[in-house]
């Protein structure tokens, strides 16, 4: 019998970390990071749901810095939606007291698009080779610049990144338009050549930095994330 509850602990807090939606919520956030960086919640849906179409873009602007979360949805006709959620370092000295959580909770904006600002935008997610997968083996540390998007389009899962400065960031197709739909008023983070970068073996046991890792059409190799 107690063999039997452990193995169901362990399937439920399996299960607690996959991510499932209410990603701006800190808690939720923290323990189904990679989860959500890896698109699980799409990934599920766009096996089962007929006419599923959607794209979440995700910059890391190195993580204790900024991160800046695109929701892009498929929806009726000229009703679209584009949701922006950013966050920074927290700022504990403007705590509402009223909402103890909110120096973790992040900025977010959302915008209805027509369909041309919506054929726009994975156009240009098209042109920066989302359809044409993410390097095999390529390294996401969280102390560096880069985009990672995935998404579903007509039952198919596809997944890319790309990390500073090979190919240069600013000059990705989908990052001006899709800022230019971002009405958080949060001023983006720009890549530049971060003063420390992680090592391949980390010693401290608290250290907040990750490595993520590319693999087959997704994330692999993840590694300690708070």
């Amino acid at each position: 019998m107690l063999r039997f509850a452990f193995a169901v602990l362990i399937l439920v807090t399996m299960a607690a970390c996959t991510y499932r939606g209410g990603g701006d919520e800190p808690g939720v956030r923290k323990f189904t990071y990679f989860s959500m960086l890896n698109g699980d919640d799409i990934r599920d849906k766009c096996k089962t749901v007929p006419g599923y179409e959607r794209y979440r873009i995700v910059y890391n602007g190195l993580h204790e810095e900024q991160v800046r979360i695109y929701e892009l949805v498929r929806g009726p006709r000229d009703g679209h939606i584009v949701k922006a959620s950013v966050s920074g370092p927290a700022n504990v000295a403007e705590i509402d007291l009223r909402d103890l959580l909110s120096p973790w909770r992040p900025s977010v904006s959302e915008r209805y698009l027509k369909d041309a600002q919506f054929k726009m935008l994975t156009d240009s997610l098209a042109e920066a080779g989302l359809f044409k997968g993410a390097p095999r083996g390529l390294d996401l540390p969280s102390d560096a610049f880069w985009w990672l998007a995935v998404g579903c389009k007509e039952g198919n899962v596809y997944f890319s990144a790309w990390r500073h400065p090979k190919p240069d960031l600013s000059t990705l197709s989908f990052v001006k338009p899709l800022l230019a739909e971002d009405a958080t008023n949060v001023r983006f983070n720009p890549p530049r050549h971060p003063i420390s970068h992680m090592p391949q073996q980390m010693t401290m046991k608290n250290d907040p930095r990750f490595m993520l890792k590319v693999g087959e059409n997704g994330l692999t190799g993840v590694s300690n994330l708070f």
